[in-house]
């Protein structure tokens, strides 16, 4: 991983909508008809604990890594690990050797509007943090990578609220409506505290956003993280 990988991402994300919203969409209506206990336990092992201990081990408010996840992969309420979004269409593979054969075409070639696995990491600018850059999907590089990222935003822009605001590329009123959807997560969560990091004044009433129970209880079991 190199700062330049990350300054890369920060400047200009191609995509012309929120990976996190379409994935999150799509695979809400899907799991019902895919198994969602298989899926859910999946995406546990997959997603959830190492979202947690990366939190713990970067000092990342408890529970914002995992509600930028929630956004980004969470249909079903809990992170999903090999979930894609593939220019645009959501695929589901079933395990990390499937979903690296959708970073490249035909021709070997990495392809563009990849954005993959738990923390919907963009391909095309995040690629060189990995080596291999098939690792991009394997979930714990996946996340690891995602928390060092929104670290170092957090460093850059001094505020949780603003690292959280420019994760996915966004600016302006997508960037705002973004930290609400990420707020909203956190109290659906109960992470309160780490909820109040983020000026919710302006996103309105919604109704809370579903977490799943496993990924609830791990959340509820994993020791506090401070919050600042």
């Amino acid at each position: 991983m190199t700062d330049t990988t990350m300054r890369e991402h920060r400047k200009a994300k191609p995509s012309p909508f929120a990976s996190g919203r379409l994935i999150s969409r799509i695979a809400a209506a899907t799991f019902a008809f895919i198994g969602l206990g298989l899926v859910a336990g999946q995406a546990q092992a997959g997603c959830t604990n190492h979202i947690l201990a990366a939190e713990k081990e970067f000092n990342i408010p408890k529970g914002m890594l995992l509600a930028v996840s929630l956004v980004e992969s969470g249909g079903g309420g809990t992170p999903s690990p090999y979930i894609m979004n593939v220019r645009g269409r959501a695929v589901f593979p079933g395990n990390e050797t499937e979903a690296a054969r959708y970073l490249r075409d035909s021709k070997g070639n990495l392809r563009d509007g990849v954005f993959a696995g738990c923390m919907q990491l963009s391909l095309a600018h995040h690629k060189q943090a990995f080596r291999p850059v098939e690792k991009i999907v394997n979930p714990e590089a996946n996340v690891r990578y995602a928390a060092r990222y929104l670290v170092q935003l957090r460093q850059e822009v001094g505020s949780w609220a603003g690292a959280v605001a420019r994760y996915n590329g966004s600016a302006g009123f997508k960037a705002a409506a973004y930290q609400c959807k990420v707020q909203r997560q956190l109290v659906s969560l109960g992470a309160e505290q780490s909820a109040s990091l983020i000026d919710a004044r302006n996103c309105g009433d919604t109704d809370a956003p579903s977490i799943a129970p496993r990924t609830r209880r791990a959340f509820e079991q994993h020791s506090n993280t401070p919050v600042g």
